[in-house]
Protein backbone atom coordinates (compact mmCIF):
# COMPACT_ATOMS: atom_id res chain seq x y z
CA UNK A 1 0.00 0.00 0.00
CA UNK A 2 1.32 3.66 -1.14
CA UNK A 3 0.25 6.86 0.71
CA UNK A 4 -1.36 8.06 -2.43
CA UNK A 5 -3.74 5.18 -2.63
CA UNK A 6 -7.31 5.32 -1.23
CA UNK A 7 -7.76 1.97 0.75
CA UNK A 8 -11.58 1.20 2.34
CA UNK A 9 -11.60 -1.04 5.61
CA UNK A 10 -15.31 -1.74 6.29
CA UNK A 11 -16.55 -2.80 9.17
CA UNK A 12 -17.87 -6.06 9.63
CA UNK A 13 -21.44 -5.36 11.20
CA UNK A 14 -22.88 -8.82 11.07
CA UNK A 15 -20.35 -10.39 13.72
CA UNK A 16 -20.77 -7.12 15.74
CA UNK A 17 -24.55 -8.02 15.76
CA UNK A 18 -24.15 -11.12 16.81
CA UNK A 19 -21.88 -9.87 19.62
CA UNK A 20 -24.42 -6.83 20.71
CA UNK A 21 -27.25 -9.10 20.89
CA UNK A 22 -25.02 -11.80 22.95
CA UNK A 23 -23.83 -8.94 25.74
CA UNK A 24 -27.38 -7.08 25.68
CA UNK A 25 -29.45 -10.60 25.86
CA UNK A 26 -27.10 -11.14 29.05
CA UNK A 27 -26.54 -7.69 30.44
CA UNK A 28 -30.59 -7.78 30.59
CA UNK A 29 -31.73 -11.74 31.90
CA UNK A 30 -29.30 -12.21 34.05
CA UNK A 31 -29.59 -9.49 36.84
CA UNK A 32 -33.79 -10.19 36.01
CA UNK A 33 -32.76 -13.93 37.01
CA UNK A 34 -30.82 -12.64 39.99
CA UNK A 35 -33.99 -10.35 41.20
CA UNK A 36 -36.28 -13.64 40.60
CA UNK A 37 -34.09 -15.61 42.54
CA UNK A 38 -33.72 -13.07 45.25
CA UNK A 39 -37.61 -12.77 45.41
CA UNK A 40 -38.16 -16.57 45.54
CA UNK A 41 -35.77 -16.78 48.95
CA UNK A 42 -37.26 -13.78 50.39
CA UNK A 43 -41.32 -14.97 49.62
CA UNK A 44 -40.36 -17.78 51.77
CA UNK A 45 -39.96 -20.16 47.92
CA UNK A 46 -43.31 -19.68 47.28
CA UNK A 47 -43.78 -19.78 43.83
CA UNK A 48 -47.48 -17.67 43.70
CA UNK A 49 -46.24 -14.87 45.72
CA UNK A 50 -43.07 -14.38 43.37
CA UNK A 51 -45.14 -15.37 40.34
CA UNK A 52 -48.03 -13.28 41.26
CA UNK A 53 -47.63 -10.16 38.61
CA UNK A 54 -46.60 -13.17 36.09
CA UNK A 55 -47.57 -16.62 35.17
CA UNK A 56 -44.61 -18.76 34.94
CA UNK A 57 -45.39 -20.26 31.56
CA UNK A 58 -44.67 -16.70 30.67
CA UNK A 59 -41.42 -16.42 31.37
CA UNK A 60 -39.89 -17.92 28.31
CA UNK A 61 -41.84 -15.69 26.28
CA UNK A 62 -40.34 -13.18 28.32
CA UNK A 63 -36.74 -14.16 28.27
CA UNK A 64 -37.75 -14.48 24.62
CA UNK A 65 -38.61 -11.25 24.01
CA UNK A 66 -35.64 -9.73 25.94
CA UNK A 67 -33.34 -12.00 23.32
CA UNK A 68 -35.57 -10.19 20.43
CA UNK A 69 -35.00 -6.83 21.84
CA UNK A 70 -31.54 -6.86 22.37
CA UNK A 71 -31.40 -8.32 18.51
CA UNK A 72 -33.52 -5.52 16.83
CA UNK A 73 -31.51 -3.04 19.16
CA UNK A 74 -28.05 -4.41 18.76
CA UNK A 75 -28.90 -4.78 14.63
CA UNK A 76 -29.55 -1.01 15.14
CA UNK A 77 -26.34 0.18 16.42
CA UNK A 78 -24.38 -2.32 14.46
CA UNK A 79 -26.07 -1.56 11.28
CA UNK A 80 -24.80 2.44 12.17
CA UNK A 81 -21.05 0.53 12.01
CA UNK A 82 -21.18 -0.04 8.56
CA UNK A 83 -20.37 4.06 8.59
CA UNK A 84 -17.83 3.59 11.07
CA UNK A 85 -15.15 2.37 8.04
CA UNK A 86 -12.00 3.28 8.08
CA UNK A 87 -10.34 5.05 4.70
CA UNK A 88 -6.63 5.89 3.85
CA UNK A 89 -5.91 8.51 1.46
CA UNK A 90 -3.27 11.10 0.93
CA UNK A 91 -1.48 10.60 4.08
CA UNK A 92 -4.73 10.65 6.18
CA UNK A 93 -6.20 7.93 8.42
CA UNK A 94 -10.22 8.86 7.93
CA UNK A 95 -12.73 7.20 10.52
CA UNK A 96 -15.30 8.11 13.31
CA UNK A 97 -14.40 10.31 16.92
CA UNK A 98 -15.63 9.11 20.18
CA UNK A 99 -19.19 10.71 19.07
CA UNK A 100 -19.04 9.42 15.85
CA UNK A 101 -18.30 12.42 13.48
CA UNK A 102 -16.22 12.01 10.80
CA UNK A 103 -12.55 12.26 11.76
CA UNK A 104 -9.37 12.96 9.53
CA UNK A 105 -5.98 12.51 11.30
CA UNK A 106 -2.47 12.58 9.58
CA UNK A 107 -0.87 9.29 9.64
CA UNK A 108 2.62 11.17 10.55
CA UNK A 109 0.64 12.28 13.61
CA UNK A 110 -0.37 9.42 15.47
CA UNK A 111 1.39 9.01 18.18
CA UNK A 112 -0.89 6.46 20.64
CA UNK A 113 -2.36 3.29 19.78
CA UNK A 114 -4.22 1.75 22.25
CA UNK A 115 -7.72 -0.47 23.06
CA UNK A 116 -11.11 0.80 23.91
CA UNK A 117 -14.10 -1.10 25.11
CA UNK A 118 -17.41 0.42 26.53
CA UNK A 119 -20.79 -1.20 26.51
CA UNK A 120 -19.86 -4.04 24.61
CA UNK A 121 -18.14 -1.97 21.95
CA UNK A 122 -14.33 -2.32 21.14
CA UNK A 123 -12.23 -0.58 19.31
CA UNK A 124 -8.45 0.45 18.95
CA UNK A 125 -8.21 4.27 18.94
CA UNK A 126 -5.49 5.91 17.16
CA UNK A 127 -4.52 9.24 18.88
CA UNK A 128 -2.98 11.97 16.89
CA UNK A 129 -2.95 14.78 19.20
CA UNK A 130 -3.83 17.94 18.76
CA UNK A 131 -5.68 16.32 15.24
CA UNK A 132 -7.76 14.09 17.11
CA UNK A 133 -8.69 10.60 17.58
CA UNK A 134 -10.21 7.75 15.02
CA UNK A 135 -11.91 5.04 16.67
CA UNK A 136 -11.03 1.96 14.80
CA UNK A 137 -13.73 -1.01 15.10
CA UNK A 138 -12.20 -4.25 16.50
CA UNK A 139 -14.66 -5.49 13.71
CA UNK A 140 -13.31 -4.01 10.87
CA UNK A 141 -11.95 -6.09 8.07
CA UNK A 142 -8.48 -6.57 7.90
CA UNK A 143 -7.55 -5.06 11.34
CA UNK A 144 -4.07 -6.83 11.63
CA UNK A 145 -3.07 -4.84 8.50
CA UNK A 146 -4.73 -2.07 8.99
CA UNK A 147 -2.84 -1.97 12.40
CA UNK A 148 0.22 -3.04 11.01
CA UNK A 149 0.13 -0.47 8.48
CA UNK A 150 -0.60 2.69 10.86
CA UNK A 151 2.39 1.02 13.15
CA UNK A 152 4.99 1.22 10.10
CA UNK A 153 3.58 5.06 9.67
CA UNK A 154 4.16 5.83 13.42
CA UNK A 155 7.65 4.52 13.15
CA UNK A 156 8.35 6.00 10.11
CA UNK A 157 7.84 9.55 11.25
CA UNK A 158 9.51 9.18 14.98
CA UNK A 159 6.27 8.44 16.50
CA UNK A 160 6.73 4.77 17.73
Amino acid sequence: MHLGDEVNYPVDWTALWRKLTKFMSFAISIPLTFVIVINFFKTGFSLDKTFEHIAIWQLPIFFLAIVTFSAVFGFLIAISFKFAHITINDGKLIGRNYWFFKNSVPLNAITKLYPFSNNGIDAIVASAGEHGKVYISTHTVDLDELIAFIESEMKASGNA
